[in-house]
């Protein structure tokens, strides 16, 4: 039997994936969508989509890392969509498996509309772009496993009815 609640807690991860990071930090992005909103709605998404992984966790490591430094926007949206996906899903291992999954799609959902878009995206997987890609995509799996495992222990075990 299809579990309609780990799917419900997928499709609003992706959902919540789009709007997340201007809950916590507004002003980054919000220049780049004005310059395309009248020309390229593909753009506008794939810019939502790709604003989630801009936090790189591998430069965090190896910098100077610090407690505030570690709450980047980035990381809250993700730690906020995993909570909710976990808790709407129920259960530890529903919560993570699910809250992975919406990265996973979100990931694959930037890379389609970037390609829509007519974006680069030989630029963010060589040179030092790649580590920033790749830190951006461990950040956002770190996350949104804090926030899974968090929201499907909060919210009790899944039990079949």
């Amino acid at each position: 039997m299809t579990s309609y609640r780990l799917i419900i807690g997928i499709i609003v991860g992706i959902v919540f994936s789009f709007f997340t990071v201007f809950f916590f930090n507004m002003t980054v992005i919000l220049n780049q969508i004005q310059l395309y909103a009248k020309t390229d709605i593909i753009r506008i998404a794939s810019l939502l989509a790709g604003a989630n992984f801009n936090f790189n966790m591998i430069s965090y490591i190896t910098g100077t890392p610090t407690i505030l430094g570690f709450f980047a926007p980035e990381i809250l949206a993700w730690i906020f969509i995993g909570y909710i996906t976990g808790s709407i899903a129920k259960g530890l291992r529903r919560g993570t498996i699910a809250s992975s999954l919406v990265v996973v799609i979100v990931l694959l959902i930037w890379i389609i509309l970037s390609i829509f878009s007519q974006v680069d995206l030989m630029a963010l997987f060589q040179g030092t772009q790649l580590t920033e890609t790749l830190g951006g995509i461990i950040s956002a799996f770190l996350g949104v496993l804090i926030g899974g495992v968090a929201g499907g222990l909060i919210s009790g075990p899944y039990e079949e009815f």
